[in-house]
């Protein structure tokens, strides 16, 4: 299968937001394009409704128009951003709150093709662009096969933060910052540690069967510090580790740390 790949800032990965699957499919596709054909200069750039639907894994689905329209709507939503570096202001802030696209439309081509021109807010593009990295860093993904098989958005979103962490052999996740990741609130049938636990497995299991990191695991839950712990297995051969970040070690400083 050909490799399609995304180098996306570690901020929108270790950021948080609600996005379906379909959104964050649709996310990395437009992610993509501009990366791959260089479109940072334009104010709106033309996708082809082709490209987006099997992109985001709907060639078999009739109704990918309306899926199409749906997550395009979501990702005019927010993005909560962590510990943002600002690149164009040149100020860091510890929360960021920003839009992943500011308009979206469908119309058809001179050739009478049904496209999808985007419009990408100017910040977003510009931290996409990888000479922007002002020491913040990419992870490298691969859309296809490994992106567009996951059947949920929680094994996306687990797969790609574990993936932003990949030379590590493993990392500690508290059980309050493994909701905050996975946007899940204290009215959730996850709240609880038992509950979140199984959640948390069946994405591992998932993610090691479709995708790269085939060794990644949950070696335990426990408690330390008063803290829940997600002791999650990334990448064993390596010698890195995280054993000097305690368990209270907030999400937002484990991004820092990074």
């Amino acid at each position: 299968m050909k490799k399609i790949t995304v180098h996306k800032r570690n901020e929108f990965i270790r950021g948080g937001d609600e996005y379906s699957l379909l959104a964050k499919r649709a996310m990395n596709t437009i992610y993509w394009a501009y990366q791959k054909h260089n479109l940072y200069k334009y104010d709106k750039v033309p996708i082809s409704f082709a490209t987006l639907r099997k992109m985001m894994n709907l060639e078999s689905n009739n109704d990918y128009v309306e899926d199409i329209k749906s997550a395009l709507k979501e990702l005019k939503k927010d993005i909560e951003l962590n510990n943002f570096y600002h690149p164009i202001a040149e100020e860091e802030y510890q929360w960021y709150l920003t839009s992943f696209i500011n308009n979206a439309g469908f119309r058809k081509d001179s050739n009478s093709e049904w496209v999808v021109d985007v419009e990408v807010g100017n910040l977003t593009k510009y931290i996409m662009q990888l000479d922007n990295d002002k020491g913040q860093g990419f992870t490298m993904l691969e859309l296809a096969p490994y992106l567009n098989k996951f059947r949920t958005k929680y094994a996306m979103k687990l797969y790609e933060y574990l993936k932003s962490f990949g030379a590590y052999s493993y990392i500690n996740i508290t059980q309050k910052h493994m909701m905050k990741l996975l946007v899940l609130d204290e009215k959730s049938k996850y709240r609880y540690m038992s509950d979140l636990t199984i959640l948390v497995e069946r994405q591992l299991k998932e993610i090691a069967k479709k995708s790269d990191l085939t060794e990644v695991k949950l070696i335990k839950s426990k408690t330390l510090a008063k803290d829940k712990i997600f002791k999650i297995i990334i990448n064993p051969k390596s010698k890195k580790t995280v054993d000097k970040i305690e368990a209270k070690t907030a999400l937002d400083n484990l991004i820092k740390r990074f």
